[in-house]
């Protein structure tokens, strides 16, 4: 009995068998395989973090740039706008003070306009203050023995510029020209054409009048029943020449 004790306490105390000892040392390895494996992933995971916020950053960059650049492409270009109408402003203001040195004394009694109308070599102009249709401006000239500014020359372009340059700038004036009959072609009150280099630049509208207004230096085109200020035109005074 007492040796039977003694063989069990010793098979309960050998060493463990090969297997059992692959065994523990295929966990041991699996465990590494797995830490190095989550360690890459965690690894890999910050590297894509990293290169997605770089790649925020850049195009957020690269976004403030081209920003910049057509900021400065913009004042650059309202830079030579303005050059441009400073130029302009001093060519216009030395036309302007050529006209009134040219222009006639008035140190009569006798006006060759009458009051409010502004004179400029044979003719007479008033710049209305109300707005009327084409139809409506064209009577009211006609009331005061007028008729709607008609354009002859260069000289006279320049002298209603500057003329309006100091009552009111950037405004539209009904002036006398209009389109007639289904030729559409462009004609004066007295029934002359304009030259070709002082057409009305046409509107994009179909209508069927249409008459023609002057802003700055340039005569435009709109439908005749629209609204705006008028330049009546007549002859001096004959008496007072």
């Amino acid at each position: 009995m007492h040796e039977e004790e003694i063989y069990s306490s010793l098979q309960w105390d050998s060493p463990p068998s090969e297997a059992a000892q692959k065994c523990l040392s295929s966990s041991k390895c699996s465990g590494i395989c797995c830490v190095t494996t989550v360690i890459s992933c965690v690894f890999c995971v910050g590297l894509l973090a990293t290169s997605i916020f770089l790649g925020i950053k850049f195009f957020q960059v690269s976004s403030l740039a081209m920003s910049q650049q057509e900021r400065l492409i913009q004042q650059d270009r309202a830079l030579q706008n303005l050059t441009e109408w400073q130029r302009n402003y001093a060519l216009q203001m030395k036309n302007c003070q050529a006209l009134q040195q040219r222009s006639p004394p008035s140190g009569s009694n006798c006006s060759p306009c009458p009051h409010n109308w502004i004179q400029n070599g044979q003719s007479c102009y008033y710049v209305s203050q109300i707005w009327k249709i084409w139809n409506g401006s064209k009577e009211n000239c006609s009331k005061e023995g007028a008729r709607l500014l008609q354009i002859d020359s260069k000289e006279e372009m320049d002298f209603i510029v500057c003329s309006l340059w100091k009552l009111r700038r950037g405004v539209e004036y009904w002036v006398g020209v209009y389109q007639e009959g289904l030729s559409r072609s462009w004609i004066w009150q007295d029934g002359s054409s304009p030259p070709s280099d002082w057409l009305p630049t046409e509107s994009q509208s179909s209508v069927s009048q249409t008459c023609g207004y002057l802003k700055d230096r340039s005569l435009f085109s709109a439908n005749c029943s629209s609204r705006r200020y008028f330049i009546c035109e007549k002859n001096v005074f004959r008496s007072c020449i």
